[in-house]
């Protein structure tokens, strides 16, 4: 039985370590071939066999790693979702934030009045704890899901911050039941306010980036041509029961039931199945799928929020999903010292115990070890250094989805174009037509169009634009198009490898009439004006290049030239697929760079991906980063702000690391309090916000 895929929506997820854990756990279901689970997107793509694993069994699995799967990805419904937990955090926030004051409040009496009686002091310890309470209750999901990291042993800042704060409490509720006052009930609350702020921007940064892709496709909707007649209109407008046609070469927009004509599918994009799949009269055809070779008439029979793609996510999100979480120096740095705190906890209480400090003493100094340890900073900086450099992008004419992908595109190990729209403007035109028989020019140029009319392709619309539309269509197969003239004769227009005039440059294509050569037609694609700058700054930098193009090689050797690529660097005659390997056998990281729905898998390939402004809708919604205004200058630009992300990124990770490098001694030793540790910890937070915030300027 074939594999089926899905994306499926995730309740519950905060952070790339869980999106890797809940990853790794679905991976190792029986039956499951791939998995990734994707966390600013809140979504999980899963490709399994039905005939092993179940989806109800994959729904357990998701439960039992502490989440809630939502059978429908529906990009309004995540948005909606999400506000839902931003609001949720904004209360939780204020309410941990003014106990958490209150608490403090009381502490501080505490360590630094003089003159308290014991008993007084008691009830001012026994006051924190009470005022903590309300905060320990705001931010009972975050030792929630520290504890669920323990369980898909994947370490995270929950893990650390869980630990913390269930230590501040243990010690402190055993100190009150011996009558001491030596609490730390507030540096508990400290931890919590901390990891809710950056919660609340995380929450805020994926609302946005979601709000973008929506915003995204509003502005570029997809579209269908009326078999009426006229210009392609939004798919929005279309309604159960219409009638609509599907050019050769054009994406399946809409569901519906074929009403006329047969052709070929490819449905790789839905099902994975490279092989095309015929259709005729009376077949369901899909949104998502290719029509490969005639114009099809078909009747729609889902409404275009309610198509087979929309349910399964696939022209968003899927590609997202598919990449998965990716690693991040914070992320190892967490992992490291999470990993880390439970041997320097007991070390911290056996140094304590061997220097007769009692236990209560060494227990302090466990707790100690537990409150500093925490990476606070790295917490709210990577989510606020995120949400920065989205607006910073936005502001810049460039949408940025995946603010991960900015740590592979900061320093490209490769980097891939599309030729056809990507490094050229990718709207051919008729620059000359050779004839080499009795039929002038215009005639072949008709002849010509009796092929490419009802024909979605860059070459069918350069020729039917000049020549015009000329009967009902032709066929369009993997290097030519087949149609008929007038007196049924066979007419082809197909793909060439040299052309009349050596000195003339271009897409070459030959007319022939019942097999006979008439007539050439040579189309021209200008460069794009940004690119010899462009390519001449990646291989200055030593970054491996390629052009990666479905078209013959003199074709795209021409343009290779044009814009400064060497005869190595472009491959030619890539199918989407081999566009895909091709990316996977480059040095890491891999920047992908295109413009249309075949893209799509090359995209997902790749550790980032940028579309450019004239691109299709959905290659625009499953790029990394999109370009929205201007050229391909805008990668130096994308570029340039990656490096600075990264470096931020990484001047937080040796800050946190120095933090802890100085504190972890100190407190080892006893020279520092629980108390003094959360002010140093919080100290360490506010000068990585401030770095982040930095990177906006």
């Amino acid at each position: 039985m074939a594999n089926t895929r899905q994306l499926l929506a995730i309740e519950g997820l905060f952070c790339g370590g869980c999106a890797r854990g809940l990853e790794n756990r679905l991976r190792s279901l029986d039956g499951v071939r791939d998995a990734g689970v994707h966390y600013l997107t809140a979504s999980a793509y899963i490709d399994w066999d039905p005939s092993v694993c179940t989806l109800a069994r994959i729904n357990g699995c998701i439960a039992a790693a502490g989440y809630r799967m939502i059978e429908r990805f529906h990009l309004p419904d995540v948005l909606g979702r999400m506000h839902t937990v931003a609001e949720r955090l904004t209360n939780r926030l204020a309410i941990a934030a003014f106990f958490a004051m209150w608490s403090m409040g009381a502490a501080s009496v505490l360590y630094f009045g003089s003159g308290v009686s014991s008993d007084a002091a008691w009830w001012l310890a026994v006051a924190s704890g009470a005022s903590a309470g309300p905060a320990l209750w705001a931010g009972h999901a975050i030792i929630r899901m520290g504890w669920r990291s323990l369980r898909l042993r994947t370490y995270n800042i929950d893990t650390l911050i869980a630990a913390g704060v269930l230590g501040a409490v243990l010690i402190s509720g055993f100190q009150l039941l011996r009558g001491s006052a030596t609490v730390y009930f507030d540096a508990a609350a400290m931890l919590l306010v901390l990891r809710l702020v950056g919660q609340w921007i995380e929450a805020r940064t994926r609302a946005n980036s979601i709000a973008a892709l929506i915003e995204m496709e509003a502005a570029a909707p997809e579209t269908a041509w009326r078999a009426s007649g006229g210009d392609a209109v939004p798919i929005s407008q279309i309604s159960v029961g219409d009638r609509i046609r599907i050019p050769a070469g054009a994406p399946v927009t809409i569901d519906g039931l074929v009403l006329e004509g047969t052709s070929r599918l490819n449905t790789a994009f839905l099902s994975g199945e490279s092989a095309p799949r015929s259709v005729q009269v009376g077949d369901y055809v899909e949104a998502g799928s290719l029509n490969l070779d005639r114009q099809l008439i078909i009747r729609v029979a889902r409404s275009p929020d309610d198509r087979l793609i929309d349910r399964m996510g696939g022209r968003v999100a899927l590609e997202l999903a598919a990449k998965g979480e990716p690693s991040s120096v914070d992320d190892t740095v967490m992992t490291l010292l999470a990993k880390a705190t439970p041997v320097l906890a007991m070390l911290a209480f056996a140094l304590g115990l061997v220097q007769g400090t009692g236990i209560v003493e060494a227990l302090a100094r466990a707790l100690t070890i537990l409150i500093v340890i925490c990476p606070c900073a790295l917490a709210i900086a990577r989510p606020l250094a995120s949400l920065v450099v989205v607006g910073f992008g936005r502001k810049a004419g460039l949408r940025i989805a995946d603010p991960a992908s900015l740590d592979s595109l900061a320093r490209p190990g490769s980097v891939v174009f599309d030729k056809t729209g990507t490094l050229t403007s990718g709207e051919l035109e008729v620059a000359q037509v050779f004839s080499c028989s009795e039929f002038s020019k215009n005639e072949i140029l008709a002849l010509a169009a009796r092929a490419e009319t009802g024909i979605e392709h860059p070459i069918a619309r350069a020729i039917v634009s000049r020549a015009g539309e000329s009967g009902p269509g032709g066929l369009r197969l993997a290097r030519k198009a087949i149609g008929e003239d007038g007196s049924g004769r066979r007419v082809e227009v197909t793909g060439m490898p040299s052309p009349v005039s050596p000195q003339s440059k271009g897409t070459f294509v030959e007319v022939r009439l019942d097999d006979v050569a008439v007539g050439e037609i040579c189309l021209v694609d200008r460069p794009d004006r940004d690119v010899i700058p462009l390519i001449n700054a990646l291989r200055s930098e030593g970054i491996e290049l390629r052009m990666a193009t479905g078209d013959s090689r003199s074709s795209a050797q021409d343009i290779g030239e044009a814009v400064g690529l060497g005869r190595a660097e472009i491959e030619a005659g890539q199918s989407p697929l081999d566009k895909a390997d091709l990316v996977r056998n480059l040095p890491k990281p891999v920047l992908f760079v295109g413009d249309g729905i075949n893209d799509a898998p090359a995209m997902a390939a790749a550790d980032c991906s940028i579309s450019v402004s004239r691109a299709h809708a959905a290659a625009a919604a499953s790029a990394s980063i999109a370009i929205v205004e201007g050229g391909l200058g805008k990668i130096s630009d994308a570029m340039s702000l990656a490096r600075r992300f990264r470096t931020t990124g990484r001047r937080n990770a040796a800050l946190a690391l120095g933090y802890n490098g100085v504190v972890i001694p100190l407190a080892l030793g006893g020279a520092m309090s629980p108390l003094l540790a959360a002010l140093t910890m919080t100290a360490s937070s506010l000068l990585a916000i401030a770095n982040s915030i930095r990177l906006g300027r």
